[in-house]
């Protein structure tokens, strides 16, 4: 009598689960998901959130109140629970244009590069034209790390802008990290014929060139550089740094002289008294 009271208790808790506690009807989500239009129609969005969040209880799958949640997050400034919502939307509809741009101005906006890369891949497979996101394809492939893709982006955004300086820069920069140190000056000597002398364009070719062990070239640039811009303590401090280490003893007094008049300047962590005293060792 009890076994067969027992499976009664249990066959009535599988039925409340499987009619009572599922949820309410797809009637129910209609109506929720309407309020919640309602609601950030007029503005309330803190009341369209709480019934929207009430209708993806019953439909956590559904399109459109993912979206909806979305959205609403994004117009009281909640950016990453708008950013979450939106990524989970992806997930389940990853070519979905409408819900692809909100993501990529959201990942622009808090430079999440990582997903707007993605994003981005997106859209341009179902219909953008790529050379609209060139910047961005070249400005987060480089952020992440993706150096050879930021090269091929910066090398394209050089060819359609000619004149813009700054990308000529970056294109340099990344193939130095790239230890393409020959490629990088070629840059920065393409740059030069176009926009002439440039502090940063000598700067980064002396850089260049102490990678490939070419003193003299690199503190021909350097001497360059400073003629630009004689109050950069920084470029003092390198030049001082590379004749320093030359086997001239004028260049020696240079950068001891050099290591003095700035002194005050530089941090502790520089140890210039200790370069200091090296050089007058040296210079006795």
């Amino acid at each position: 009598m009890r076994r067969s009271i027992s499976y009664c208790l249990a066959a009535l808790v599988i039925l409340i689960l499987l009619f009572g506690g599922c949820g309410k009807s797809d009637g129910d989500f209609e109506s929720i998901r309407k309020d919640g239009l309602d609601a950030y129609t007029t503005g309330n969005y803190n009341k369209a959130i709480n019934l929207f969040k009430q209708a993806f209880l019953i439909s956590p799958s559904n399109r459109d109140i993912l979206y909806d949640i979305a959205r609403t997050f994004k117009k009281i400034s909640l950016f990453d629970s708008s950013i979450s919502y939106y990524k989970r939307a992806r997930i389940l509809y990853p070519n979905d244009r409408e819900i692809n741009k909100e993501l990529l101005e959201l990942c622009v906006s808090t430079r999440d590069s990582k997903a707007a890369l993605q994003v981005i891949a997106s859209l341009i497979s179902t219909g953008d034209n790529e050379r609209m996101y060139w910047p961005l394809l070249a400005e987060y492939n480089y952020k992440e790390k993706n150096l050879i893709s930021a090269v091929h982006y910066y090398q394209l955004l050089i060819n359609e802008y000619p004149d813009n300086k700054t990308n000529y820069l970056y294109l340099s920069g990344t193939l130095s990290e790239l230890g393409q140190f020959e490629e990088s000056n070629k840059a920065l000597i393409a740059a030069l014929k176009l926009f002439g002398p440039s502090m940063e364009f000598y700067s980064n070719m002396a850089i260049n060139h102490i990678k490939l062990k070419n003193p003299v070239k690199a503190e021909e640039y350097m001497r360059l550089s400073l003629e630009l811009n004689p109050n950069s303590i920084p470029l003092w401090v390198n030049l001082a740094n590379l004749i320093a280490d030359m086997d001239d003893k004028a260049k020696k007094k240079e950068a001891l002289q050099i290591y003095k008049q700035f002194r005050e300047e530089l941090p502790p962590g520089f140890k210039v008294d200790s370069l200091i005293g090296v050089l007058e060792n040296q210079l006795k």
